[in-house]
């Protein structure tokens, strides 16, 4: 197609200009709110425009089917499956056989920003990891997780299609849930012990207590020596460090999409004090926490 523009295929992605190989499209392009770091649309149509993102895009099915084409390789996706689509991905996605179906799906958007952040709370190379990956990177979702992310998204979703702090909050909620679910499967796929991976899954959450985690620790096959040993070589971190950065990550959303207090945050994940809060975040963001609040309410 040479430079030939392909003006408004699909309202949601506005103008897609395809010049050598795949069209590109921005998260400026695909999202209803064009300030945030995570969006999302329903789907009920094909897209057989091979192109790529400079973010990142989970897929959803939710009703019926639909062939996704990722990086040359074509695989048929029914209800539950999902993508992960990167910017090293050239993609597109169409009816079985060019034949119209009830097909209907979810779509969930973020900045590369927003992907890196995420990804640097589990593991430090995880982002790279995951780029580097040959594989096209599906997963499954199941009915619970299907109507339990829907309903989120539903219920925030407005006639003016307005986006506010509360309502960011959720959907980046929605969109970090799902990231756990891939998470899950992508690493279940190491050769990660089998014994620790529902470990590291509780791990996962960022209320989670000291004792909770004495508590899981408690059913391993492991000593803590041995413990701490195997958890650093698949995991590049301490479980300390593992877990802080799972509450940090979300302390950072609490704080610019809440009006919650340091104190209330301290209580809400659990953290042994607001100064303890407050001199963790500032050495692994460099910045305050009232710093960083006072930051992004002006950005």
């Amino acid at each position: 197609m040479g430079n030939e523009k392909i003006e408004k295929i699909y309202p949601n992605l506005g103008v897609i200009t395809e010049t050598e190989g795949p069209a590109y499209g921005s998260f400026e392009h695909s999202s209803p709110w064009k300030s945030a770091m995570t969006a999302f649309y329903w789907t009920n149509f094909e897209y057989p425009l091979y192109h790529k993102h400079t973010d990142w895009e989970i897929t959803i099915v939710l009703k019926d089917c639909i062939v996704q084409k990722v990086n040359d390789t074509e695989k048929m996706m029914t209800v539950g499956s999902a993508s992960l689509i990167g910017p090293r991905d050239a993609h597109a996605f169409f009816y079985p056989d060019r034949v119209k179906n009830q097909y209907q799906g979810l779509t969930l958007i973020c900045r590369d920003k927003y992907m890196r952040d995420l990804l640097s709370m589990y593991s430090p190379t995880l982002y790279d990891d995951i780029m580097r990956d040959p594989q096209p990177l599906y997963f499954n979702l199941s009915r619970n997780s299907l109507e339990k992310y829907t309903d989120m998204l539903l219920s925030i979703q407005t006639y003016e299609n307005e986006n506010t702090p509360e309502t960011e909050l959720q959907c980046n909620m929605v969109f970090s849930g799902v990231m756990l679910k891939f998470l899950e499967q992508y690493q279940s796929g190491s050769d990660m012990p089998t014994v620790l991976k529902p470990f590291i899954q509780k791990l996962n959450n960022p209320m989670i207590t000291q004792e909770q985690i004495k508590a899981e620790q408690e059913k391993l096959p492991y000593s803590y020596p041995q413990l701490t040993r195997v958890f650093k070589k698949y995991t590049r971190c301490t479980i300390t460090q593992y877990v802080n950065r799972a509450k940090l990550q979300y302390a950072k959303e609490l704080l610019s999409m809440t009006d919650m207090s340091i104190s209330e945050i301290t209580n809400e994940l659990n953290f042994e004090s607001p100064s303890y809060f407050h001199n963790l975040f500032k050495k692994h963001f460099n910045e305050t926490p009232s710093k960083y609040r006072n930051r992004s309410e002006t950005q």
